[in-house]
């Protein structure tokens, strides 16, 4: 029966070729489509959770309660993994984790290598699944003059991974460094990890550097643990919500602690509770998927549907010789079945195709490796996808009584009508939400490109200097401001991309003794300010006319506001016990994303940590200006040059919503796409059925533009159901997602009209195409056999 039922699916599908490329051509595309999101989720999800113990280890946020709001952060004192582990019985071990740290030289006696890492300690190795190629790996940390390496930096510095083992290396980083053993080496971490550091130092050095700074008012290293089985979170965290009060009891923070696999896609908090994070996104592209294959099983039930008059005669003659509704159903679901598994074979051939360019987009590795897990799931979207585009046609065909069929008495319902239009108001509706968010995303990318950020960021070239000595980065500095086409350079203590350093360490007379304000803490060098062409809006800059600059400070808009300075420049605060002179006063500029509010932050001096190189070329012969200044460089300390420009690492702050949006523009191609390769059949379909009436209307004098607005009338409505539904829906979902910027956008209604027009455009073009083929055509023809 089986072999039958597939013959005469093949037959059918022959016959009726047009259909059935339309129906394939679009179940391809949506099955490419959800194979290709289903790589880029299972990759999304899989992050951070391959760890042996993962299930049990948690990392330690803290909620520091602002007079400016809560903030949440994933750093904590340095004391607090040895104190938690100590002090809480469900703590079955911690671990404590510096900052990344990049920049870091190492040196063998015979070359220099720089590379990026963390101070980490024993327990840190235990509780992490790093895989150790050589060394033992519950030793490797059992020192303090102990380092680990990643494979390829150990290959990068002594040519093998067990040339390594046992070899001294010295290590520096500003004005810090020690001799060091390698104890071991791990293999490289990889696609499943957000930081991939290679190397591992001792985290008791990390302390000692901090010196007096490691006490329980600063934040400066990671917490993690891991819990005993069976450890009620919530009760936990209520726990230790006091943890750091007890210690400081005018302390404003409160720890809690989140599962360390929920840390990728649960990281965004607000009012000190997770909001969501990626897994936004996992969800916005999962129903994306589903409804991009949606579209494309609509097109399977439309046009099924729409023909099913030509196989009337086929139903009428199988059912009078005996053939059940049960058998004609077999029958129609077997031809889905078959249509939807050639369409699967395609669409793992074009995502094969399509890899590369998708691992391009998304900046990730992925691989379509058929696995057991893997083939199930596509056997899953298979069943899934025949049955959701064949159950509605199925039904319906088989339904059809012989008497009626052999009488030639048989017409559609206007339900059954009414169905085939609701579902075409469903597909634009979709391609109309995604134009709409298309638009909408794009217009806040440019927006944030072409946001004032309070100094001009083109043109600022960033040097990594951490492996030069005081003297060597002064020396570099007063070098390069000779190399023609070097406008200024000057240095900073970090990136001005990020919130990096902050203190709650600045008070003022009148200031209450309970509230606990956090400012960014920017320690700069001489220049830094003309270099970066920041606003002064009182006062002056840090100069060398003014001799010691030490006890003087630089404040923004928002610490002056914060503050309640009516009068500013002359005034005094005080800073970890210093009292500091307010010499200026910048105009807020953004070190953030522009999801943020501009914090209070101040500038003071001190060039002995700022070892941020800033410098500002002119844009012609920049390639020449980059090579001399790389070549300076070079030549004081015989390290190759690791720079950035400025502009380009704060794009990197946007870069999810830049991947998103680009994959968005595809996705939302392809939904309109389908939607139009849908309406094309339909049209061809319609056409093809009121060829008779075309022709009588024909003869009696209707006109060319007559009958294609009669057959386009009916089309374009369904569309304009389709805008007066969805631009509301649009409108909220925009305003959403735009209330997560600080800075945005305003949303003005030419966005909706314009995605209105352009979406009524594309359809009228889509179903134009075979109405004027219609509408042109001579009337003998379609007549002829009357």
């Amino acid at each position: 029966m089986l072999t039958n039922y597939l013959k005469i699916a093949l037959r059918s599908f022959k016959k009726h070729r047009l259909t059935f490329l339309i129906i394939l051509f679009g179940l391809t595309l949506g099955l490419t489509t959800v194979i290709l999101i289903m790589m880029w989720v299972k990759d999304e999800v899989s992050i951070n959770r391959y760890h042996a113990l993962g299930d049990r280890i948690y990392t330690v946020f803290t909620n520091h309660d602002n007079s400016t709001g809560v903030n949440t952060i994933e750093i904590t004192p340095a004391e607090m993994a040895e104190a938690m582990e100590a002090e809480l019985f469900q703590v079955e071990m911690a671990a404590a984790i510096s900052p990344y740290i990049t920049g870091v030289s190492f040196d063998d006696g015979k070359d220099v290598q720089v590379a990026d890492g963390f101070f980490v300690d024993q327990e840190y190795l235990e509780m992490f699944s790093i895989e150790f190629l050589e060394g033992d790996k519950s030793k490797a940390m059992s020192d303090i003059n102990s380092v680990v390496l990643s494979e390829s930096t150990a290959i990068r510095i002594f040519g093998s991974s067990k040339d390594a083992i046992g070899k001294s290396l010295k290590w520096s980083v500003f004005e810090f460094g020690n001799d060091v053993i390698v104890r071991g080496v791990y293999r490289d971490f990889g696609s499943l990890d957000v930081d991939k550091p290679e190397f591992l130092l001792s985290f008791p050095y990390f302390k000692k550097m901090l010196g007096d700074g490691a006490h329980w008012d600063n934040f400066n290293a990671g917490t993690f643990l891991l819990l005993r089985e069976g450890t009620d979170i919530d009760s936990f965290n209520a726990q230790i919500a006091n943890f750091l009060k007890d210690r400081k009891t005018e302390s404003n923070v409160t720890p809690f602690v989140q599962a360390f696999e929920d840390n990728y896609l649960y990281g965004s908090f607000e009012d000190g509770k997770v909001v969501g994070g990626r897994i936004n996104y996992v969800w916005i592209f999962s129903a994306i998927a589903f409804f991009i294959l949606l579209i494309a099983c609509i097109n399977f039930m439309n046009l099924t549907t729409a023909r099913s008059m030509n196989r009337i005669k086929e139903i009428g003659v199988k059912k009078s010789m005996g053939a059940s509704r049960g058998g004609l159903f077999s029958q129609f679901m077997v031809e889905s079945m078959l249509l939807t598994f050639f369409a699967m074979v395609l669409a793992l051939v074009l995502a094969a195709v399509l890899q590369p360019f998708f691992n391009q987009v998304t900046l990730k590795e992925l691989n379509l490796n058929l696995d057991l897990s893997q083939i199930l799931l596509l056997v899953l979207i298979w069943a899934f996808t025949g049955l959701l585009a064949g159950i509605y046609p199925s039904v319906y065909l088989s339904k059809f009584k012989p008497i009626q069929i052999l009488k030639s008495n048989l017409k559609g319902s206007f339900g059954e009508l009414l169905a085939r239009k609701g579902l075409v108001v469903f597909q634009f509706s979709i391609s109309l939400l995604l134009i709409i968010g298309i638009s909408v995303i794009g217009r806040q990318m440019a927006y944030i490109q072409n946001q004032n950020l309070g100094y001009n960021q083109s043109h600022l070239l960033q040097i990594n200097s951490s492996s030069l000595s005081d003297t060597q980065l002064e020396s570099f500095l007063n070098q390069v401001k000779g190399v023609p086409g070097v406008e200024n350079a000057s240095s900073l203590s970090h990136p001005l991309v990020g919130l990096m350093s902050s203190t709650i360490g600045l008070s003022w007379e009148g200031k209450d003794p309970k509230e606990q304000i956090k400012f960014e803490n920017i320690t700069v060098n001489m220049d830094l300010i003309e270099t970066m062409d920041f606003e002064i809006l009182e006062g002056r800059p840090f100069s060398r006319d003014f001799g010691d600059e030490s006890s003087k400070i630089i404040l923004n808009e928002e610490a002056v506001k914060v503050i309640g300075l009516k009068e500013p420049v002359g005034a005094t605060v005080n800073l970890w016990g210093n009292d500091m002179e307010v010499i200026g006063v910048l105009k807020d500029f953004h070190f953030e994303s522009l999801k943020e509010k501009v914090k209070p932050a101040f500038l003071k001096y001190d060039k002995a940590f700022a070892q941020k190189i800033i410098i500002r070329i002119n844009p012609e012969n920049q390639l020449e200006t980059l090579a001399s200044v790389s070549g300076l460089f070079e030549n004081l300390n015989a390290q190759k040059m690791d720079y950035s420009f400025m502009d380009e690492d704060f794009q990197s702050l946007y870069l999810q919503e830049q991947r998103i949006s680009k994959l968005a523009r595809y996705f939302g191609f392809v939904a309109i796409f389908l939607s139009c390769l849908g309406l094309f059949g339909l049209a061809a379909f319609t056409v093809e059925n009121r060829k008779k009436e075309i022709g009588v209307r024909k003869v009696l004098g209707a006109s060319v533009s007559q009958i294609l607005g009669m057959i386009v009338k009916d089309f374009m409505l369904l569309v304009v159901v389709a805008i007066l539904i969805m631009v509301p829906l649009g409108w909220y979902l925009s305003n959403a997602w735009l209330a997560g910027y600080a800075y945005k956008t305003n949303l003005s209604w030419w966005i909706f009209g314009a995605s209105a027009i352009g979406l009524l455009v594309i359809a009228m073009v889509t179903v134009s195409f075979q109405a004027f083929k219609a509408a042109a055509a001579n009337p003998v023809n379609s007549l002829s056999s009357e």
